[in-house]
């Protein structure tokens, strides 16, 4: 037994390539389920990805059951580039977040695990005066490694998510913020795998002094740039904020300018009712009470156009500039939103657009009426597993041809120069994309009537 035991330790400290990669190509399944899982925690924290418990389990089986073929079927490197290609088509398939996570997803880790791995190396070189390929070689020294690089992805892991620091997306992020960082990941990744290469294969030659500098200035690199994305991303979100409250404030004073005139006006409307109830006109005082009424439910509208109701950063403030913009027209335009929009089933970015597009075109038909009216609403179904997004607005061209408004090009306005004809073919093509979108439209002769159905995925 205990000869057993010396060969198995001999074998283990002894510098062997062909049973190191059995133990982690061929038989790697535990490493490779340890790696997958504490990547998983560690991104889906600093990316701030939602998923559910059943799509944790689906993304945890997948990326397993990838790292373990690829390993069977793959000699390194080739593994791990088939790896780090379809890395991201799983994040994006299967937690649905924006395309730049997914990305990301795949460069965090490794911004991580490299560092540790180049230090590792170099400890072993100072230490044992191993060079780099003897460290790969000998077995126990691997595992050693190995589970030390997991330890601090997942030390990391902790102390990102005691601290709440992760790093946001949001669908009001400038394009070019987006293309910073991820220049700046992929930057990250190369930069760390240079110099992993540089420090692994010429450490023996390298000058102790220039290989400290060098990962210390790596260090030094991962923690700033880690560093600005998170100020990055908080000052994007802290622009945001500044804008919804911008907005806020104005719906508040226009809220306010109602409320005054409406207390001022008290008196006399308690008067003209007094005046319809003395003379028993009920016809007079039915048309006084409707149009009072019209009053009362713009005064709702502006109570709606509320960030603690519309919460969404997005449509907050689309809806805030369209209801404004339909006032100046001198058109009544009515929001009663009675669904979270964080559980919408949609994306943000479709739906903001199918909105500004809709709204655009009911202002423009609304504003030709003798009434300009607008009706806006969203709301969940209770009849059938669907949210609704429901437009009303009047129209003056009642020849409108129902069965043409989604072509492109087609368009009832006036030739002005000016392209139109092509929003609700934008439209279109987003509905077309997506399996659970269904846009019905219907007029009648007071109304036009655009009802996007959006249903249970």
């Amino acid at each position: 037994m205990l000869e057993i035991l010396q060969t198995i330790w001999m074998a283990l400290i002894t510098p062997n390539e062909g049973l190191t990669g059995i133990i982690f190509n061929k038989f790697g399944i535990p490493f490779v389920f340890i790696e997958i899982t504490v990547d998983m925690l560690l991104f889906t924290t600093v990316l701030d990805i939602k998923f559910t418990r059943k799509q944790y389990w689906m993304c945890l089986f997948s990326l397993f059951t990838l790292g373990c073929v690829s390993n069977l079927l793959l000699d390194k490197p080739y593994s791990s580039y088939l790896v780090m290609i379809l890395h991201p088509v799983v994040i994006y398939s299967i937690f649905k977040p924006h395309w730049l996570k997914s990305l990301l997803a795949q460069f965090f880790p490794a911004i991580v695990s490299l560092p540790m791995e180049l230090i590792f190396i170099r400890l072993c070189l100072v230490i044992l005066k191993l060079p780099y390929e003897t460290v790969y070689s000998i077995p126990l020294l691997r595992m050693i490694s190995t589970l030390l690089i997991y330890s601090c992805t997942f030390i990391t892991y902790l102390l990102i998510k005691k601290y709440k620091h992760s790093i946001l997306f949001t669908d009001l992020m400038s394009k070019s913020n987006k293309a910073v960082i991820l220049l700046n990941s992929i930057i990250g990744v190369i930069t760390i795998a240079t110099q992993f290469y540089l420090i692994g294969y010429y450490n023996d030659n390298l000058p102790s002094g220039i290989i400290l500098l060098s990962l210390l200035t790596l260090i030094a690199y991962f923690f700033i740039s880690i560093f600005s994305l998170f100020k990055t991303t908080k000052l994007e979100i802290t622009s945001q904020n500044l804008e919804q409250a911008k907005d806020y404030n104005n719906t508040l004073k226009l809220l306010y300018d109602d409320i005054r005139t409406f207390r001022h006006d008290f008196g006399n409307i308690v008067q003209s009712i007094g005046g319809y109830v003395d003379n028993d006109d009920i016809n007079g005082l039915k048309q006084y009470y409707k149009q009072l009424q019209m009053d009362c439910e713009d005064v709702k509208s502006l109570e709606m156009l509320n960030p603690t109701i519309i919460d969404n950063p997005a449509v907050f403030s689309l809806l805030t500039s369209k209801y404004h913009k339909a006032t100046d027209l001198g058109i009544s335009m009515k929001i009663h939103v009675s669904l979270k929009l964080e559980k919408l089933n949609m994306k943000i970015y479709e739906f903001t657009r199918v909105l500004g597009i809709l709204l655009d075109n009911a202002i423009e038909a609304s504003e030709d009426c003798y009434e300009k009216i607008i009706n806006l609403e969203i709301r969940r179904d209770e009849k059938c597993p669907r949210q609704l997004l429901l437009i009303q607005n009047t129209y003056s061209d009642k020849n409108v041809n129902l069965n043409r408004i989604n072509e492109k090009g087609y368009t009832s306005k006036k030739d002005d120069g000016i392209p139109h004809g092509l929003g609700l073919w934008e439209v279109n093509k987003i509905l077309k994309r997506a399996k659970n979108l269904n846009l019905y439209t219907t007029k009648d002769s007071i109304f036009f009537t655009q009802q996007l159905e959006i249903y249970d995925k």
